[in-house]
């Protein structure tokens, strides 16, 4: 048998925090994503592997989101 918790009624220490989320208008909606195939030079496959610490799903999320960045900024967005 579990033992009993007995509650005290002792006074609460609260702090209040500043709003850290974006307002509405800052959040970004998630798009959708299309799947293509790219071929790139092993050097350079090497070198996000690496940086993903040898995972191929974090190094091609990893170009994916370098990929969305520059787009971003060709656009001016």
């Amino acid at each position: 048998m579990k033992k009993k918790i007995a509650y005290k009624n002792e006074p609460m220490e609260c702090t209040v925090i500043a709003d850290f989320l974006p307002p509405p208008e800052e959040l970004r909606l998630r798009l959708k994503k299309v799947k293509v195939t790219l071929e790139v030079d092993a050097p350079t496959a090497s070198l996000f592997r690496a940086k993903a610490g040898g995972k191929v799903k974090d190094s091609q999320r990893m170009m994916g989101e370098l990929l969305d960045l520059y787009a971003a900024r060709q656009s001016g967005s």
